[in-house]
């Protein structure tokens, strides 16, 4: 019954949507796994045929790991997709597998005779596999897609050891496990004693084999398998050896290219593709490629995709889309990918520029913000200490913990991915110190220290969010392509930063200037408004659960500072407020193409079309990652030491925070609405404890500042007394 339900929306979908007019084009899918981009572009013939078409770097994020048997998977399903040991079980319907004819037990596992030349025994288990997953995928979508819109599939090659390792036909498989044609078989390999396994590919069979399929297939995929034979084995051999190997596998890969791209039709399209990274690789290095020939897609040009935005880069789950978007075939919802386009001029050494920026990040990211988290911990623990014990002189814990808020602002504009690891960790403190003895040297009044640092940040991260986060992409703070939760738009740690600079810096500036507040409350007001409009839109901060803590903060804000009174009238005047405010983030990213929309305009439409099951897998997998999250990051032991502070002083040394409220009223009322946005924070997204570690600085290190001052002054008011 779901299978029949499926087709009549495949159906629905080819009568109903609007198709393009596209000739008859073949996709040609090149598959070189376990090879880096160094390797390909150090031999001459390769490097050439790389020079030809449009090129980018795929991030390899999988429901596991960037091994060949997830990624296989994941390619197929145009979805972060997991695999199991028996993704590599594809073959002819004749071999056998165990003493069994391979098309008996596709009946034994499928209930139906097969009519593909090529039988896949271990989808029914991936397909079982990924059902526990907290967002959709179904293995063999892409499969299932060409073959109810009549189109043919075809696949070439394996790379086969001593056992079958052919994950690559889980591209191609529909959710059955049939492929039209081709040839996986050992057949197409030829006994060679100098290569890896005693086996090769046997160029001219394959050659053959592609010729004679060509005409009756519309997806062809071929699976150089010598270059994964050849990184298994490789720590079998001596490095010279291994390199006379390599050079022969990239010369019979020369001869193929050398036939197959002229072969090419007018509108065919030619993928070739390094999506498996080779082993004991990591960091950027995992970042596969991909190199796109065709009319349409030019040399010296990267390529990008609505998933990135971002030129050069684009992700495995695009392959998909981008494929029966060559087709002219509608993509159906449960992918998550979007196809593959055209970007700026460049080239593979500004993908080896990227890389390395993104490496560098990435590498130095985990000690460096660890040591920040820590200093967070010990300096704000430490200060709480001092107000009892008083060690050590207030101002001197004042100056860390001054330090600790610039930071943020700080790695938006260090260049640390130019930059070695110990290089990066030497520029940020130097950088912090000589911004705190410039806020000590010039600015005596700690509210005017608030208000600059509050100021800065805020309005730095709106001018970068508005010139699509050019800084934040290389910021530490900002996101990690290659873990791949977020490309553009607004992330979660810097999301809370800004939520929290921003109440901080309003909150100062009233604090400042007491007889203005009434005029100050307008703009202030419409300066909330722009952010969390600037949050909604999918082409800026696309961050719906940024949208949701920063209007929680900032209605809570100014209730505060506008003296609310409680009535059935302004409740409801607030209650609108945050309906409108809902439904145009909802009318805003279902109006968008869906090229541009946003995680949360594509939930929409997954919401439409699969009920209310998504609305509790994302509840399921937020919840997963705030448990994970808590557990294992730093973070959490941050928000934690601020929560304890806070606690320890709601009841001593007693009065404090009364003291504190009397003292600075206004700033007083923005860390209310910051610790409102803090705990949204925590609810709302993905990674919660980030954004509500980061919102929670800006209203944690203040009020130990000013316990610490307020602290200083009783205890010298007593000291004249006696």
């Amino acid at each position: 019954m779901k299978k029949i339900f499926q087709v009549l929306v495949f159906i629905s979908m080819l009568i109903f949507l609007p198709g393009k007019a596209y000739a008859a084009g073949k996709v040609v899918i090149f598959s070189l796994n376990c090879v880096s981009l160094e390797q390909l572009l150090e031999n001459k013939e390769i490097n050439y045929w790389l020079t030809q078409g449009s090129v980018g770097l795929l991030n390899t994020g999988t429901a596991a790991s960037a091994g060949s048997r997830h990624l296989a998977v994941t390619l197929g399903a145009g979805s972060r997709a997991l695999g199991t040991d028996h993704t590599r079980l594809a073959l002819q319907q004749e071999e056998k597998y165990e003493g069994i004819a391979a098309d008996i037990i596709f009946h034994r596992h499928q209930g139906i005779m097969p009519q593909g030349r090529i039988v896949h025994l271990g989808m029914a288990e991936l397909i079982a596999a990924n059902k526990e997953l907290p967002h959709p995928v179904q293995p063999g979508l892409l499969g299932d897609t060409l073959h109810v819109f009549g189109k043919k599939t075809a696949v070439l090659g394996n790379a086969d050891t001593l056992q079958h390792q052919r994950e690559m036909a889980a591209v191609l498989a529909d959710s059955t496990g049939q492929i039209d044609f081709g040839q996986v078989s050992e057949a197409i390999l030829v006994e060679d004693d100098s290569f890896p396994y005693g086996r090769r590919i046997n160029k001219e069979m394959l050659w053959q084999a592609y010729s004679d399929l060509y005409p009756f297939s519309d997806v062809l995929l071929i699976d150089w398998g010598d270059t994964a034979r050849l990184d298994a084995y490789r720590l079998k051999l001596r490095e010279d050896v291994a390199s006379k190997i390599e050079a022969k596998i990239f010369a019979d890969i020369n001869w193929f290219l050398q036939r197959l791209i002229p072969a090419l039709g007018p509108e065919d399209v030619l993928l070739i593709m390094a999506a498996v990274p080779p082993s004991q690789k990591s960091g950027a290095e995992t970042l596969g490629f991909i190199a796109v020939f065709g009319k349409t897609f030019p040399a010296n040009h990267l390529l990008t995709s609505a998933t990135t935005q971002r030129a050069g880069l684009a992700s495995v789950t695009d392959i998909a889309p981008f494929i029966l978007s060559h087709l002219g075939l509608p993509q159906p919802q449960d992918m998550l990918g979007c196809p593959l386009t055209l970007a700026e001029k460049g080239d593979i050494d500004d993908l080896l520029t990227m890389r390395n920026t993104i490496d560098r990040i990435y590498r130095l990211r985990p000690p460096l913000l660890k040591t920040y988290v820590v200093l967070q911990i010990i300096f704000v623990l430490g200060a709480l200490l001092n107000l009892f014990v008083q060690i050590l002189a207030a101002h001197f814990f004042e100056a860390v913990l001054l330090g600790l808020m610039t930071v943020p602002l700080l790695l938006l504009y260090l260049p640390l991915g130019k930059i070695s690891l110990v290089a990066g960790f030497f520029v940020t403190v130097v950088a912090v110190l000589i911004t705190v003895i410039v806020l000590l040297r010039f600015v005596p009044n700690v509210v005017v220290r608030f208000a600059i640092i509050g100021i800065a940040t805020s309005i730095s991260l709106l001018v970068d969010i508005i010139c699509n986060a050019q800084l934040m992409k290389v910021s530490v703070l900002g996101y990690d392509p290659v873990a791949g939760a977020r490309y553009y738009g607004m992330g979660n740690e810097y999301m809370g930063v800004w939520v929290g600079a921003t109440i901080l810096a309003a909150a100062a500036v009233s604090e400042l200037f007491p007889h203005f507040r009434r005029k100050i409350l307008i703009p202030i007001i419409i300066f909330f408004l722009m952010i969390i409009f600037l949050l909604i839109l999918p082409t800026t901060g696309a961050n719906f659960g940024g949208t949701l803590t920063a209007i929680s903060a900032f209605t809570i804000s100014v209730l505060l500072w506008a003296n609310f009174r409680p009535s059935w009238k302004n409740i409801g005047f607030i209650l609108l407020f945050l309906a409108a405010v809902g439904i145009l983030a909802v009318f805003i990213n279902l109006a968008v193409p869906q090229r541009l929309q946003s995680h949360l305009g594509r939930t929409l439409v997954l919401l439409q079309h699969n009920g209310w099951q998504i609305l509790k897998d994302i509840i399921i997998r937020k919840a997963k990652m705030n448990i994970k999250l808590f557990r294992y990051s730093q973070w959490s032991r941050a928000l934690l030491a601020f929560l304890l502070m806070l606690a320890v002083l709601f009841y001593r040394p007693r009065g404090i925070l009364k003291d504190i409220s009397k003292k600075y009223p206004m700033l007083s009322v923005g860390f209310w609405g910051v610790i409102a946005g803090s705990i949204t924070a925590f609810l709302v997204n993905d990674s919660g404890v980030v954004a509500a570690a980061t919102t929670l600085l800006y209203a944690g290190v203040p009020i130990i500042i000013l316990a610490g001052r307020v602290n200083s002054e009783i205890g010298t008011e007593k000291s004249l007394y006696k």
